[in-house]
């Protein structure tokens, strides 16, 4: 029995799902661009009080992380061929 891959078994990714993934990148992306935005604003009343080099952590990580997820939500065809892909 031939070894199979699961992106062979399963087709393509689905559009809907490609799109909710990118979606969620920029979500990532917009959130901690806020964050790095206000990071010296005074946040009265905020839901997450943190200091400032605090905001400004997490909102480089999640842009770096947003830009994780947009580079992983597009597929690549770069897999290098087996020699038995052919048989």
């Amino acid at each position: 029995m031939r070894d199979s891959f699961t992106e062979e078994r399963l087709g393509p990714p689905q559009q809907p799902v490609r799109l909710f993934d990118i979606l969620r990148a920029v979500a990532y992306m917009a959130l901690g661009g806020w964050m790095l935005y206000t990071a010296s604003r005074p946040m009265v009343g905020a839901l997450l009080p943190l200091s400032t080099k605090a905001r400004l952590i997490l909102g480089g990580i999640l842009v770096l992380y947003g830009i994780v997820r947009l580079v992983r939500a597009f597929p690549f065809k770069s897999r290098k061929s087996r020699p038995d892909d052919f048989s």
